[in-house]
């Protein structure tokens, strides 16, 4: 554990010197290519941690003797991944070498996000860790590649872009499916919540929960085949609602500071994002697979956190003196980015706690390919 304690401590320290006292543009580029490194190192140079690392290992291996036929044949509806582990094969890499390159795109797609969109890079980069999507990155590889493509798609998303915001959203869901279930946020981040508009939400999540087996037999034929095989299996198992808690604190978050921010095209995405997230996560108590579809609102996060503190932040420079609700504000979203490490940590999540370096070599029993997400 120690090695993600001491990056979250020395990337904060960091991040507060080189992009809080010193706002230049180059000392911000120096922070976000440092944490680039310290966050790719730790990703890539792990070693059998991360529930579906051994299914990986071993996709990476059975694909490589496959043609490009049997790929496309087998998994024609979600064939990039496999195309990508085919082509790295044939240059003769290992799966190390392998799953460095794709750890460097993941990163970088994260850092791109941060740098461009954030008003706070350090607390970005923060979160990232903390709110656990450099473990999600650990374990659940395709779809965290599609989860770098709903951050390619944001750009799109905002400025209401829907050709392009398609075409990213797509191209990510030949990755992992996943991706494609969630192109209906284009619109429903967009809404502007009233009350009228809660109480059919609320009217809706319900019913889904309460009768979500139903439910699930009817759309079941619309749904790829590897999702209509997921009854009955160890994903369909329920998960407590524990698990839910983090993502209702991001909800009560960005409800309370809401008029900290000051765009309300940006509020409504925010507020939005907080909202899908949280109705989402309470499904983990039915199916814990279902939090999959969590994570691309979450993701939003790393940028809606920052921005409230950032406010007060503006206000304490403005006023050239002390402000108590500055510091109030940034130790108190802080601290619940550090409950949600310490908590997942606790628990184990996503198996990446406590770190094995590829030099340590812990051992872990093999996963059968058909245990991959």
């Amino acid at each position: 554990m120690s090695v993600y304690y001491f990056t979250i401590a020395t990337l904060s320290v960091m991040g507060y010197v080189f992009t809080v006292r010193d706002r230049q543009e180059k000392t911000k580029v120096f922070y976000l290519a440092a944490a680039f490194l310290a966050l790719t190192f730790i990703a890539s140079f792990r070693y059998g941690i991360g529930f579906d690392y051994f299914s990986y290992e071993q996709i990476y291996e059975t694909v490589s003797a496959w043609t490009f036929r049997d790929i496309l044949r087998c998994y024609w509806y979600e064939p990039f991944y496999f195309l990508i582990c085919k082509l790295f094969s044939l240059a003769g890499c290992s799966f190390p070498v392998f799953l460095l390159s794709v750890n460097i795109f993941l990163i970088l797609a994260a850092i791109w996000f941060i740098y461009r969109y954030s008003k706070l890079p350090w607390v970005s980069i923060y979160f990232y860790i903390t709110l656990q999507f450099l473990a999600y990155n650990m374990n659940l590889v395709r779809q965290s590649i599609a989860v770098a493509f709903f951050l390619f798609a944001y750009p799109s998303l905002k400025n209401r872009k829907i050709i392009l915001f398609t075409a990213w959203i797509f191209t990510g869901g030949l990755f992992h499916n996943s991706l494609w279930f969630v192109w209906p946020l284009y619109f429903l981040l967009r809404i502007k919540i009233t009350k009228k508009f809660l109480a059919v939400f609320a009217a809706l999540e319900a019913f889904v929960y309460f009768f979500f087996e139903w439910v699930f037999v009817f759309i079941v034929p619309f749904l790829p085949p590897r999702y209509a095989r997921y009854p009955g299996g160890y994903f369909w198992s329920p998960s407590t609602f524990g698990y839910v808690i983090p993502y209702a604190l991001y909800g009560l978050i960005v409800y309370l500071f809401r008029n900290r921010i000051t765009d309300p095209k940006q509020r409504c995405i925010y507020l939005n994002s907080a909202l899908y997230s949280t109705a989402i996560s309470l499904f983990i108590t039915k199916h814990f697979i279902l939090e999959r579809f969590a994570v691309y609102p979450f993701a939003l996060s790393l940028i809606a956190l920052p921005e409230i503190i950032a406010s007060y932040e503006n206000d304490r420079k403005s006023s050239n003196r002390f402000e108590p609700a500055y510091y109030r504000v940034l130790i108190l979203i802080l601290v619940f980015g550090g409950i949600y490490f310490s908590f997942s940590a606790a628990k184990g999540v996503h198996s990446v706690y406590p770190y094995v370096s590829l030099m340590e070599k812990g051992y872990s029993a093999p996963m059968d390919m058909s245990g991959s997400e």
